[in-house]
């Protein structure tokens, strides 16, 4: 447990604090981060063990508050050193996962040790022990459903916690219109859709002669894989669950010149490739870049915003090694189909969120500063069920 919270850490957030009580659950709603929430179910697990074990080594723990204080100050003890030396972020959160994994593992001994020592199995004791993981999964379900039933995904871009803009400047140069407008939601066609991973994974496996490992790796929300090629040469594979866009790497030293005859070849052989799996639109824009990418760009679609049709927008490139084999491929289109029409916010009510601090910033704004904006403008960003929603973007 040591190990895992400090000794394994290098020293990158020294001085970094977050009492803000229950941010972390607010942090994987808005990202809907199955890793995040895993992180925070991780915490409570890790310390089961001290609840479990320290009552067999000191009677005193047996009693529930003993055993709390014990929990939380070792729990202290811990985020302080991390504080200190700068191996982790001393966060109110984590003293709360803690103490609840401490008090887990503090049940199920304690059930233990009173059918041990009254050679009768009692209710009350396992209650307790089943306790904690029934309301865990009872409230994880209602969250689950509540998400299921939303219209539209959650905005990444909301943060756990507001800014702090009390003593913060902002100067704004743009007259902003106080009027709600309309505007279009676009659902990717490709988000969250297992069968077409699926399906790029065992023809891109033909293709090029690759042989994938078995075992699948989330990455945050994506999809990973490995494998190697024909050549033995290992490679990774990335979906982008979200947003319908794949990588594929090999990690080459060296990427090859392309001759025109070679880049003209290979273009038509991945070009076969694609439109057979429906992955190359129409409006494409072929170019062989720096000599050695072939490259495919979805020309501009800047009407998008004003008409309520499937669009497609990104780029393609595929690179070459020295052996003529399949070095890297970034699948990078995203196909945008409308979904509904919906009413937003006006630019003075968006720009009221920027004055109360409802923005992510990685960097705290100290006192004195200022914050220069210079224009307002709809953009669009992809939510976590893979709808292309609009924003507004100072």
């Amino acid at each position: 447990m040591i190990g895992l919270t400090s000794l394994s850490r290098g020293s990158n957030f020294t001085g970094s604090l977050n009492l803000d009580f229950l941010s972390g659950y607010l942090s994987a709603w808005n990202h809907w981060s199955l890793s995040e929430l895993q992180l925070i179910l991780f915490n409570m697990m890790m310390f089961a063990q001290l609840g479990f074990l320290l009552p067999l080594v000191w009677k005193k723990a047996e009693t529930f508050w003993v055993l709390c204080l014990s929990a939380l100050g070792v729990t202290a003890m811990i985020e302080i050193f991390q504080l200190i030396a700068g191996t982790g972020i001393f966060e109110l959160d984590d003293l709360f996962h803690n103490l609840i994994g401490s008090l887990f593992g503090y049940f199920c001994i304690t059930a233990i040790l009173t059918i041990i020592r009254e050679k009768a199995v009692r209710f009350m004791p396992i209650g307790k022990a089943l306790l904690i993981p029934c309301v865990m999964g009872l409230t994880l379900g209602c969250v689950f459903y509540a998400y299921e039933r939303r219209p539209y995904g959650n905005m990444s871009i909301l943060p756990a916690v507001k800014q702090n803009m009390d003593d913060v400047q902002i100067v704004m140069n743009q007259k902003l219109s106080d009027q709600t407008s309309q505007a279009f939601i676009y659902k990717n066609r490709y988000a969250e859709n297992r069968s077409y991973v699926e399906k790029i994974k065992s023809e891109l496996a033909q293709l090029e002669s690759l042989s994938f490992s078995s075992a699948e790796r989330r990455e945050d929300e994506n999809l990973g894989y490995m494998g190697t090629d024909t050549h033995g040469t290992s490679f990774r594979m990335i979906f982008f669950f979200r947003s319908g866009e794949w990588n594929y790497t090999t990690f080459p030293e060296k990427i090859a010149k392309l001759t025109k005859g070679t880049a003209k070849e290979q273009k038509e052989r991945y070009e076969n490739f694609m439109n057979q799996l429906g992955l190359l639109p129409k409006n494409t824009v072929f170019s062989l870049q720096n000599g050695d990418t072939l490259r495919w760009d979805v020309a501009p679609n800047p009407d998008f915003f004003e008409n309520a049709e499937a669009f497609e927008q990104g780029s393609i490139m595929i690179q070459l090694d020295e052996n003529g084999a399949l070095a890297n491929f970034y699948y990078q289109i995203t196909w945008n189909e409308y979904w509904a029409t919906e009413e937003v916010l006006s630019e003075s009510q968006a720009y009221t969120q920027v004055e109360q601090g409802n923005f992510e910033q990685y960097v705290p704004f100290e006192p004195g500063d200022i914050l220069y904006i210079a224009q307002c403008e709809q953009a669009y960003l992809y939510d976590t069920k893979g709808f292309y929603q609009p924003v507004y973007q100072f």
